[in-house]
């Protein structure tokens, strides 16, 4: 089931005054930052059985898809953002096949459904989510593009659902290398403390703990946001972080001082099906230990990896054209290059 939606401009009347809900303010912070980047898009919401979830999707249309990738582009976010985020990469992707971008249940404008407690149910169900959307935007298959957790989501579905998926692309990718044994030994008592209050509450509390001064809390922390985005980010990022964080949960449950997976892709990433193939995008300042992960998997003949010197851990905003020509050359086989000037693309 879809209904098409617009961004919101209705209010919850009052006597004197309007005021808009969090929802409404949500989707209007999501309709400014991708209006400024002059990306014309539907929006819609997808009903999926679980929990009868609604899953908001924007889709962008290609005019004159590329022959050589037969499937659409698909991203999936990572934690605590939303398909706002993926901005200037979402429009230059769009110039090589139609791109639908959707929030995993739990985060940004979708529905907040209660996950299991149980790490690998969890992982079931958002995953199970996942297969539930493609079948309601009857999708064939996909070119999935995710990033960070959603990484780990798309490569868990892909393990489940392999014909489902036409390529995999995963930038800077969450969950795959397993936590240092030896890490709790070198930690110093403060570090230690600051991991024992992780665990005990979820990643984003504070921010919706901060209320009103979420956004400004958010400018402080991340005063780079403002180079890659309008300023509509932060309030986009703490609204879509202040409704009730079943999603957080979710990714709480499945992690390990948030930092690792309980259940790491490293046990699991060599049961793929080779018929799938794999590109991992690394940024070379990336948090992640990259270095790790690209030494694990270079032998299988399906997988190849990128390092983005410019990039950081948001791989797709630090340097949103290099990302572009490496995801368009894996998905068609073609050396990509993009002109930053008209920010046409051409493969050659």
């Amino acid at each position: 089931m879809m209904t098409e939606t617009a961004v919101a401009t209705s209010r919850v009347w009052f006597p004197y005054f309007s005021c808009p809900t969090k929802s409404q303010r949500l989707a209007e912070a999501e309709g400014r930052i991708l209006s400024a980047l002059g990306i014309r898009y539907l929006a819609k919401l997808v009903q999926i059985p679980f929990k009868q979830t609604e899953i908001s999707t924007i889709t962008v249309n290609c005019e004159q898809p590329t022959p050589s990738a037969a499937y659409p582009i698909v991203l999936i976010h990572g934690f605590g953002a939303g398909v706002a985020l993926w901005g200037a990469a979402m429009k230059r992707l769009a110039q090589f096949q139609t791109v639908h971008a959707f929030d995993l249940p739990g985060f940004g404008r979708s529905s907040r459904p209660q996950f299991s407690t149980d790490p690998e149910t969890a992982e079931m169900e958002m995953i199970d989510s996942i297969e539930q959307w493609r079948d309601q935007m009857n999708l064939e298959k996909m070119n999935l593009v995710a990033h960070s957790f959603g990484g780990y989501l798309a490569t868990s579905y892909a393990l489940k659902y392999p014909s489902r998926v036409d390529n995999l692309v995963l930038a800077d990718p969450w969950g795959f290398n397993e936590m240092d044994p030896e890490l709790a030994n070198r930690l110093t008592t403060r570090q230690k403390s600051i991991f024992w209050v992780v665990q005990k509450f979820n990643p984003l509390a504070i921010l919706r703990l901060a209320g009103s001064y979420g956004p400004t809390l958010m400018k402080r922390l991340r005063p780079d946001l403002a180079q890659k985005y309008s300023d509509d980010v932060y309030d986009y990022i703490y609204l879509a972080n202040s409704k009730n964080p079943t999603g957080e949960a979710a990714f709480k449950s499945m992690s390990e001082n948030l930092g690792w997976a309980k259940q790491p892709m490293s046990k699991r990433f060599h049961e793929l099906d080779s018929t799938v193939p794999v590109t991992f995008i690394h940024g070379e300042k990336s948090w992640i230990d990259w270095k790790s992960t690209r030494k694990m998997f270079s032998e299988l003949s399906h997988v190849e990896s990128h390092v983005m010197d410019s990039a950081g851990h948001h791989v797709y905003a630090d340097d949103a054209d290099r990302f572009a020509e490496i995801v368009i050359g894996a998905l068609s086989g073609k050396t990509v290059v993009v002109n930053e000037e008209t920010e046409q693309i051409t493969a050659f």
